[in-house]
């Protein structure tokens, strides 16, 4: 026991202070503070799920969201994946599986055989599509044809318990059990497994976790017994770390060719470095050392995840980590072939010692240092660079050591810079350049190397040179005080004191990209590119945030570290991309000094700031290095709208919100966004806000496009887009227009026309009844009807003068009335009986009982054409005759259909009169203008009739 604790006691000191990546911390806050989340997932968008003990959550850098299950009920998710057509699987403790299509609802899975009883372990889908569970207590479970079946011990699976269920490369399935790994598929429909024990090599039966590696290989984490790799081309277990005490494995992640990041079940975590085989206890925070990991990430921009009982969410970016402990005014870094590290500073020379206390160790105490510049040669000797001081060549292995000034031939005694190339060796200093060549080691020999000087004698634009470079081809380039940049190729110097038409200040630093162009920085311009013909510069504009670039450095992939006060800046040379790292990792004000940096065998930089030491590590994994835009809503009239299946609105469905969010974990604080709504924006929106308000937007298409960007520079950042169309309102449309114009043009025409036909109809009407009046007023004053009518009045004057007197006051009142009508259209149907009597009161007083009128209207109110009654009346005594043996009868008798007749019995006059047949020709045309319905005229030899419509009130 005592053995172990001091194992632990030397674990936990190397761990302390080996270089440590900076974690940061997700806290869910509010009322999801206590929540245990055990599970992480990213989802191909870029979006991290979290599996937690009170459901489901999102996170996008800034907020977590809830995601309920969609049937109410709080359960633990345990289970994340998603399937190739992007819909996300997610399996609970209680056995339940719901599933997120791509419009963002939730929905139970519901097979018709069932899903299991207990926890849902694991989700994925083999090479062929078919989607398998793995539960812990039930085995496992595949989704084929429509139907689910299960896969477990009577199968030949070693455990119904799945702790981890993988997928390789090559797709097979990997189940870890409590009785050791299943290796599952199906051949031919049918279930097939191998299993692999101790029998075959597994160290220990109870297998925890299983992560395949980028060959199709996996590392194997055991209950009790470590972690070992699996080889699938020998199909033999290997043990690369054999002195592993920490406890059960919970799980892993793996970055390519480099470490494994292990989690484990109460002891915390640690990081397995593939290349020196040496094992490293991480924490994320002082409390958590010997925390419970749950889960182990690796997301798209390098980030490592890390899901512990102690400190909840937290994450680092791995590319960057620190060297603890401090050292003031660091001015030269260097690893040198044995992977060791130098840090020169003003007050010297130090190694760092990563064992034991993992402090910086002074070396050459004994000489007062001001170390400005180190570099190690083909004899595996340090030259060491000083102010003043000239250079010393130092062999660490046996302590020999040799110092050169300005008398061995040193163009000053103060080296800013040293690079080399096999025996060449370039030394910058403040009073030119100078090359030594080392045929032999200069440790080992008397004489000194030999040598040659360049200045601005011989051609060096300046004395002052800053940074000296050895490029791929065997040009050795010189970044100089005041005169921009020089190069000697071929034995010849070419100085380039302008970058096209920018003339150039001081360079302070230069490297190589992997198509052999040149870049180098500035004192105030930024940085220029160099084709070999053409030269091209990045400032503020592209992307750049300081001026003043101290140091560059060109990483294994080829991209280019841009050092400033500022923090640190990854450059892409072909699309020219930037990403900044500073406060999120652990970067805050630097204050580096000029081209303390340098790069290891492993394609690692190391770079100096102030008072420590940072490390960047090339990953291979591709990462991304744009921010993942996502629009996760668009609503209207704050309903969500489903853009993947509505893209048109009605005209009133004008008010648009747009959510969205640039996913970029490494420092999302540092996201803004471009959008643009095209169709209405005449130009971009710049805006940290990710949301975009449009409101009573006009009937058109539109176009809504937006990007985000970690570094203020949009043109190369992805877009998403949402196109969609509000309609034009029906009334706006070409064709309601074209159609209500022709109504409108129709109904004119037709009013013009109805007018017209009126105009025509009241002249003729006009016509009419003037020539009705006439010929009314010509019939009535007749001398026929006169001399009767005078005839009349002789013969009763004299036997009844009281007769008489009623007589002429009954004719007075007939003629009276014929001019009173003449000018009107319509009179009441009760004043045209009141005249058709009065005429027939002057008939009667003629003919006595021999003429007969008899009217049956029963006080109808209607309107009829004037005199029409009298005139009819009138021709029937005109053409019938009338005495004592024949009387004639006459009828007036308002009908059932809206008619009014007039008839008589018809015993026509042996000789006829003369008729004009004006009277009723009259009569049916006036009717035809103010009726719809014709007069009717009726003889059955025995009785006369004529029949006219009568007119209503609404018709008059």
């Amino acid at each position: 026991m005592k053995l172990f604790f001091t194992i632990c006691s030397l674990a936990l000191g190397m761990a302390l202070h080996a270089q440590t990546p900076r974690f940061n911390h997700h806290p869910m806050g509010g009322e999801w503070e206590d929540t245990r989340v055990k599970k992480v997932y990213q989802a191909e968008s870029g979006l991290l799920w979290f599996g937690a003990d009170r459901g489901l959550f999102q996170y996008d850098g800034r907020n977590f969201t809830f995601r309920p299950s969609g049937d109410s009920v709080q359960r633990a998710a345990t289970a994340i994946y998603e399937d190739r057509q992007g819909t996300l699987w997610v399996g609970y403790e209680d056995g339940a599986v719901f599933t997120k299509s791509q419009s963002g609802k939730f929905a139970l899975w519901a097979p018709q055989e069932g899903l299991p009883k207990v926890a849902i372990t694991g989700i994925l889908e083999d090479g062929n599509g078919v989607l398998w569970l793995s539960t812990y207590g039930e085995g496992l479970y595949y989704f084929q044809h429509n139907r689910l079946y299960s896969f477990n011990t009577d199968d030949g699976l070693l455990g119904n318990d799945i702790y981890a269920f993988v997928k390789d490369v090559n797709g097979r399935l990997w189940a870890a059990t409590d009785g050791g790994i299943s290796i599952c598929a199906l051949r031919a429909g049918k279930k097939s497994v191998y299993n692999l024990t101790r029998a075959q090599g597994l160290p220990d039966d109870i297998v925890r976790a299983i992560l395949p590696d980028e060959k199709g290989n996996c590392w194997i984490g055991t209950y009790d017994k470590g972690f070992c790799y699996f080889n699938t081309k020998t199909w033999k277990f290997e043990y690369p770390y054999t002195e592993w005490t920490f406890g059960v494995i919970n799980s892993f992640e793996l970055f390519e060719g480099r470490e494994l990041w292990i989690g484990a079940d109460g002891q915390g975590l640690f990081r397995f470095d593939l290349l020196t085989k040496k094992l490293q206890r991480l924490a994320c925070s002082d409390k958590s050392l010997a925390s419970k990991v749950f889960d182990l990430h690796k997301d798209v921009e390098g980030n490592i995840w890390v899901l512990n009982n102690i400190d909840g969410i937290c994450s680092a970016n791995r590319p960057f980590e620190f060297i603890p402990g401090r050292l003031d005014n660091i001015q030269a870094v260097l690893a040198d072939s044995r992977n060791r590290l130098w840090v020169g500073t003003q007050d010297g020379l130090y190694r760092y010692e990563p064992e034991g206390n993992g402090a910086y160790v002074p070396q050459l105490a004994h000489l007062t240092l001001n170390v400005l510049s180190l570099y190690e040669d083909n004899f595996q000797n340090l030259w060491i660079g000083t102010f003043g001081g000239g250079v010393y060549c130092y062999q660490p292995a046996n302590g020999r050591l040799r110092h050169f000034t300005e008398q061995d031939g040193l163009t000053n005694g103060s080296i800013l810079s040293i690079d080399g190339h096999n025996e060449r060796l370039w030394m910058a200093t403040l009073g030119g350049v100078t090359e030594y060549t080392l045929q032999a080691d200069p440790l080992l020999s008397t004489a000194g190397p030999a040598h040659r000087n360049f200045n601005q004698e011989n051609g060096l634009g300046t004395n002052f040179i800053y940074k000296v470079f050895v490029d791929s081809k065997g040009r050795t380039w010189f970044g100089a005080d005041g005169r921009g940049i020089s190069v000697l190729e071929n034995g010849r110097i070419t100085n380039f004191s302008q970058a096209g038409d920018v003339p150039l200040s001081a360079v302070y630093a230069i490297t190589e990209d992997q198509r052999g162009h040149i870049w180098f920085s500035t004192a105030k311009q930024g940085i220029f590119e160099f084709d070999g013909k053409h030269f091209y510069q990045l400032t503020v504009k592209e992307g750049i945030r300081e001026q003043a670039i101290t140091s560059l450095a060109t990483d294994k992939k080829g991209n280019i570290l841009v050092v400033h006060q500022s923090g640190i800046d990854l450059l892409d040379p072909l699309s020219r991309h930037l990403i900044y790292f500073d406060d999120e990792v652990g970067i805050h004000n630097i204050d580096p000094n000029l081209n303390a940096l340098a790069t290891d065998n492993n394609g690692n930089v190391w770079i100096g700031a102030q008072n420590q030491v940072l490390r960047y590590t090339t990953l291979k994994e591709e990462l991304s290095i744009h921010p993942r835009t996502l629009l996760y809503n668009v609503s209207v009239f704050l309903e969500p709208v489903n853009i993947l299946l509505q893209n048109e609105f009605a005209y009133n469905q004008n008010n648009f919100i747009f959510e969205f969010v640039g996913l970029w974990y490494t420092d999302p604080k540092t996201v803004k966004y471009r959008y643009k709504l095209e169709g209405f924006n005449p130009d971009w929106i710049i805006s940290g806000d990710p949301r975009a308000t449009y409101s009573n937007l006009p009937p058109g298409q539109y176009t809504f496009t937006v990007s985000a960007t970690e570094n203020e520079a949009f043109d190369q950042e992805p877009a998403v887009s949402y196109s969609f169309r509000v309609k034009t309102p029906m009334w706006r449309r070409p064709w309601f227009l074209i159609s209500t114009v022709l109504l409108v043009g129709g109904v004119l025409y037709w009013l013009m026309k109805q007018r017209e036909y009126r105009v025509q109809r009241e002249a003729i009407l006009n016509k009419e009844k003037i020539e009705s009046q006439y010929e009314a007023l010509k019939s009535q004053i007749n001398p026929h009807f006169l001399f009767n009518s005078f005839n009349t009045l002789i013969t009763i004057i004299d036997e009844d003068p009281k007769l008489a007197v009623a007589y002429v006051e009954q004719l007075s009142d007939f003629y009276r009335s014929i001019l009173q009508y003449r000018e009107k259209e319509v009179i009441p149907l009760k004043e045209e009986i009141t005249l058709v009597k009065t005429y027939a009161f002057l008939l009667n007083t003629r003919y006595g009982d021999n003429f007969r009128l008899n009217v049956s209207v029963n006080g109808e109110t209607a309107y009829v054409a004037p005199l029409t009654l009298q005139i009819l009346v009138e021709n029937a005594v005109k053409h019938n005759i009338i005495s004592k043996t024949k009387p004639l009868n006459v009828d007036i008798v308002l009908e059932e259909n809206a008619y009014l007749s007039v008839s008589n019995n018809l015993q026509p006059k042996l000789t006829p009169e003369r008729s004009t047949g004006f009277g009723l020709q009259s009569i049916k045309a006036r009717y035809a203008l103010l009726v719809d319905k014709p007069v009717k005229v009726e003889e059955d030899g025995f009785v006369f009739k004529v029949s006219i419509p009568i007119i209503k009130n609404d018709q008059a």
